[in-house]
Order: structure tokens, then sequence, then C-alpha cells
């Protein structure tokens, strides 16, 4: 089991990132991870910093560790933006690149409030369901060189037409779907290639589900708090033992490389 790090953006200081994703690949980390919001708002805070900018700086100032966004939002990203950012951080970390996408926040939610300061239509959750579906279709067309795709008439903004010159001759990333319900951990099984859940009471059910329909090379993934897990050390053997791939730790400010040294990062 691989153990990453999602680097919390809000009330960030850019640099104090750069100096925790370095410290994160000296202690092996597998993949540096950057949450995609565009206001501190959400969670009470201050300001908020845009992922793929941070990404590239982290790019830039690592050499192994695999970097992602977990995870790009569809409701606010049109595909062919998505994949000409997710590109773009392919050209300074080749073969390093995951692209994590989420279906957006359900209305009335505190993370909804980002889209409704910006007048963004949510719908409910079939419709932002299937606007994952199609957004993850639009992306694989796009690097599949398709010059149109037409979406479901329910998720407007989301299809193309005459588009080209968006991505240069690397593959697609892989591509991660953020779940916590059932139905898209489905949409995940079918067209992705792999999962990222978090740590609440429907885990385990999930991870069994899962384990029963997953194919070869399909990736699990779960988002724990670094901080808690250092309290518990415990839970990391815990998730091995289950079939997670990926133990991603969220970690908030301050980003104290100091930090890191109440858990060992390699690989289990």
């Amino acid at each position: 089991m691989l153990i990453d790090l999602a680097i919390n953006p809000f009330d960030a200081s850019v640099p104090d990132m750069l100096t925790l994703a370095r410290a994160a690949e000296s202690g092996d980390v597998g993949c540096v991870w950057v949450a995609d919001h565009f206001s501190g708002a959400v969670v009470g805070r201050s300001w908020s910093r845009d992922p793929f900018v941070c990404l590239g700086a982290i790019a830039a100032v690592t050499d192994r560790t695999e970097i992602g966004v977990l995870v790009a939002n569809v409701v606010n990203r049109h595909p062919a933006q998505l994949a000409s950012a997710a590109n773009s951080l392919q050209s300074l970390a080749p073969g390093r690149v995951r692209l994590g996408m989420g279906s957006g926040a359900a209305p009335g939610s505190r993370f909804a409030s980002e889209h409704e300061a910006i007048g963004t239509e949510l719908g409910d959750v079939a419709v932002r369901r299937r606007r994952l579906v199609d957004s993850i279709a639009a992306v694989r067309s796009i690097w599949a060189g398709d010059a149109a795709f037409m979406a479901d008439a329910t998720v407007p903004g989301v299809g193309f037409s005459d588009l080209s010159a968006v991505v240069d001759e690397s593959p697609c990333p892989p591509l991660i779907v953020g779940a916590s319900a059932w139905p898209t951990v489905e949409v995940a099984l079918e067209l992705a290639d792999g999962v990222n859940l978090r740590r609440t009471g429907a885990l385990p059910e999930l991870l069994r589900r899962i384990e029963e329909q997953r194919h070869d090379g399909f990736e699990i993934s779960v988002l724990d708090w670094y901080d808690d897990v250092a309290e518990h050390p415990g839970r990391i053997d815990e998730y091995a033992a289950v079939g997670v791939d990926r133990l991603v730790l969220g970690i908030s400010p301050p980003h104290d490389p100091a930090r890191l040294d109440r858990l060992d990062l390699a690989p289990r």
C-alpha cells in the first residue's frame, strides 16, 4: 500500500506547500495531491489556492513523486480545460500525473456555497452524476483525438464540436473518481482507473463490494487525515489488510515539514 499526501490549499502559502512536497518526496510518499476549491469560505478560511498552479510548482521541485488533483470539480471545469490543465502538468512531470474527478457538491451543503456565489447550477444527484459520466467520457474522447463529443441533454457545458489541438502525444493520465455513494463507485468501476473514498461508516461495505467487482489494475484509495492517523498509526495496517492500494492523508496548514516526522510514510 502506498501512502499519499493531500495538501489542503485553504489559507496555504504556496512556498510552504512546496517545502512540504519536497519533504514528502524524501519520505517516499507515493503521490502529492491538492484539492480543487477556489474559496476558503467553504471551510471557514480566508482564501484558497488553485490546484493546477500549485501542482505545477510542485512538479518543478520534485522528481519522483506523483502529483494529482483530488478531485477536479467537473461542475466548474469543462473537459477541454481540464484536459489542457492535466496535460500541461504532464509536460512538467512526465508519467507522474493523476487526474481525480468529482461531481461537485450537493445543493445546500457547505461546499455548494462556492457554486451559489457565482450562480452555477448544480442540479440534483442524478444530474451531477450524469455530468461526471459525460465529463470522464469527454476527457477520454479528447485524448483519443475526437473532434466532437455529444453530452447528455441534461448536462449542458460538457460537449464539444470542431475541437482540436488540446493535448500532446502523452497518454491520458489515470482517472480517479471521488465517491461517497455506491452509484458513483459504479461509475468509477465502469469508466475510471480507480476510486477515492472517504473514511466514513459506509467504508467497510463499499470496500467489500468494490473488491467483488473491480477489474485488474483498478485502484482503491481512501482519504483520511494525517493528524488523526498519526494519533492512531494502527489504522495504516488496518487499511492495508482490507485491500486499500493507497492511503491518502489530508494535511492542513501550517504546512511544516517537521510534522511529517510523526509517521513513516514509506509504502507498506
